[in-house]
C-alpha cells in the first residue's frame, strides 16, 4: 500500500542571507575572509586562499567582466567575474547587447533571487 506524505516547511537562508538580500537589492555582496582579506563572489564558506572560514561580508561596486556568454532556450547566460572579488558566477544576461564585455549587477525580480546583469553605463 502506498501513502502520500506532504511536508510543509520553511527553509531559512542561513549564512547566505546577506548575499541573497544583496541580489534582491541589486547590490553585490561578497563573503570576506578576515584572515587574508580576500573577497569571494559567489560567497564561499571556507577561503580557498588560506583555508580559514570566511567570516564577514564586503559590499562590492557591482561592476563585472563577462568571461563567457551563451544563448539558451530560456535566455542568455554569462559567466562573470565581479570587480574586487575572486571567483566567477553564472548570471542572467538577457539585458546585455551582443559584444558587451562590461556589465553591472541589477536587482533580482525572482524569488529566490538570481544574479542578473545589465550593460554597464557608458562614462
Amino acid at each position: 500500500m502506498k501513502r502520500r506524505v506532504t511536508l510543509d516547511y520553511t527553509l531559512g537562508e542561513g549564512w547566505l542571507a546577506p548575499w541573497l538580500d544583496g541580489l534582491r537589492d541589486g547590490t553585490a555582496v561578497a563573503s570576506m575572509c578576515v584572515a587574508c582579506g580576500e573577497a569571494h563572489f559567489p560567497p564561499l564558506r571556507v577561503c580557498p586562499v588560506c583555508r580559514q572560514h570566511s567570516d564577514g561580508w564586503r559590499e562590492l561596486e557591482g561592476g563585472a567582466t563577462v568571461l563567457f556568454r551563451t544563448r539558451g532556450s530560456d535566455g542568455d547566460i554569462a559567466m562573470v567575474r565581479l570587480d574586487g572579488a575572486r571567483g566567477a558566477a553564472i548570471a542572467r544576461a538577457e539585458a546585455l547587447p551582443d559584444g558587451v564585455t562590461r556589465c553591472v549587477l541589477v536587482a533580482s525580480r525572482e524569488d529566490p533571487p538570481v544574479i542578473s546583469l545589465k550593460a554597464e553605463p557608458e562614462t
